[in-house]
């Protein structure tokens, strides 16, 4: 299993990052192989993500089954198809406004038909430009005037 981890800190507060984070309707927004993404309705450990999207070329319908569900601090996923992945977040207050997020993906990317090399060299470089374009989705929610914590999987 090849692993990935990326460490960003947000301008928006920790309630406003796991709003987005877990709003799967969002991933589309954040994730760049993710062309759609939807949940079954569910907010917690069991609910079931599907993405469909491309990365190297493959086409990729991916159920994903949400096993940390730690609001607002920790989430993460595993899907056994295309290929064996987990990916975990934990999300830090550095104070009120700010939130430090630290993001890692674990992959078994040997079945790739382009070889182990390449696709960890595109999955490295995915996993980083997700963890910008999330930093900033989060800090342009946070800064909506009137925005609150009123999505899906809110802690409260």
């Amino acid at each position: 299993m090849e692993r990935f981890e990326e460490r960003r800190r947000a301008d928006a507060p920790i309630e406003d990052c796991w709003a987005v984070l877990v709003a799967a309707e969002r991933a589309p927004e954040w994730v760049p192989f993710v062309s759609t993404a939807t949940d079954d309705g569910r907010n917690g450990v069991g609910r079931v993500q599907t993405v469909t999207g491309s990365l190297l070329g493959i086409s990729m319908d991916v159920e994903q089954v949400v096993d940390v569900w730690e609001p607002p601090h920790r989430f993460g996923w595993v899907a056994d198809r295309p290929f064996t992945t987990r990916l975990r977040v934990e999300l830090e207050p550095v104070d009120a406004a700010t939130t430090q997020i630290t993001a890692a993906i674990e992959a078994d990317l040997g079945t790739f038909p382009v070889g182990r090399r390449i696709a960890a060299m595109t999955v490295r470089r995915q996993f980083a430009r997700s963890a910008d374009a999330l930093v900033e989705l989060v800090e342009q929610r946070a800064s909506e005037a009137g925005s609150g914590p009123a999505t899906p999987g809110d802690p409260a």
